[in-house]
């Protein structure tokens, strides 16, 4: 499996550039595993390293990892740091959604039931990727180059993410893509085990939370936003939030839980901007003290 992120710079090639995939992993010097290369070039396999500009390397930059319910605006916060602080983004949940996806899609799962043998057989064929859509700005997924981003959001995959999350073989592909992406830091990382299992090691950890009812309201405000609130309902989508905190809290492989040193967010009553303005600065003052 090959999961490329991209950077928060395309610029950096000096042309128009597409993303390149690669299994190698990061060399010295270079932001991570992704590559850009020009439009315009050949579709051969060729490795092309982005080197970050030694100037723009700060030898306070830190990792950041939020982790948390389901629901509770962990990718919306960690995308809005990332923006602020000049950081990589990585959504770690939605990389198991786009596996849920594919596991959908090729009938893998019977009746509810995940066809385990089969699916760890065909991981090889999973490639997942990230990219920044110019128009909304906002990272999106891709399964084998297609765009999945509003698919992996939907109930049907949300009722089986946290079933698909717990299976060794793909937690361990997941977590070792996820560490290389951190090797030279910069970078914002959410998903349920970042803390825990991913960067235990990282300088800020973040652990967010919010009631269920509102956690659900949320989504369902998310959902109608996109015209598709009327395939669900609140109640629906209530039971869905509960389900998914009782099996993340229980599960024997990386359980949802609180990371030591980790600071506690409930963010129930609080605006996105109040958040960020509260991350931001536990964060700078990291960041500012690891430069001296």
């Amino acid at each position: 499996m090959v999961v490329v992120a991209q950077l928060a710079r395309a610029s950096d090639c000096g042309s128009e550039c597409r993303r390149f995939e690669t299994d190698l992993p990061p060399l010295k010097g270079c932001l991570s595993t992704s590559f850009f290369i020009p439009q315009t070039a050949t579709k051969k396999k060729i490795q092309i390293p982005i080197f970050v500009n030694s100037k723009k390397i700060k030898m306070g930059k830190i990792i950041i990892a939020i982790d948390g319910h389901s629901s509770c605006g962990k990718s919306t916060m960690a995308k809005m740091l990332a923006e602020k602080l000049g950081y990589l983004y990585l959504d770690s949940g939605a990389m198991y959604r786009a596996v849920t996806l594919y596991a959908l899609r090729n009938n893998l799962i019977d009746k509810g039931e995940i066809i385990y043998q089969k699916l760890i057989d065909q991981l090889y064929k999973i490639k997942i990727g990230f990219s920044k859509n110019p128009i909304t700005r906002k990272n999106e997924t891709y399964l084998n180059g297609e765009n999945i981003e509003d698919e992996i959001r939907q109930l049907p995959v949300s009722n089986l993410v946290s079933s698909i999350a717990t299976i060794p073989e793909v937690r361990n592909i997941m977590v070792k893509q996820q560490q290389l992406f951190g090797k030279d830091k910069g970078i914002v990382m959410d998903g349920r085990d970042i803390g825990t299992v991913v960067f235990p090691d990282a300088e800020l950890k973040i652990f967010m939370t919010a009631l269920p009812k509102i956690r659900a309201q949320r989504r369902y405000d998310e959902l109608k936003a996109k015209g598709k609130g009327s395939c669900v309902s609140f109640e629906d989508i209530l039971k869905n939030v509960k389900n998914r905190d009782k099996k993340d809290t229980n599960r024997k492989i990386s359980p949802l839980k609180i990371a030591p040193g980790a600071i506690i967010l409930d963010n129930s009553n609080l605006t996105r901007q109040e958040q960020l303005t509260w991350v931001v600065k536990k964060a700078n003052k990291i960041i500012k003290k690891n430069a001296c």
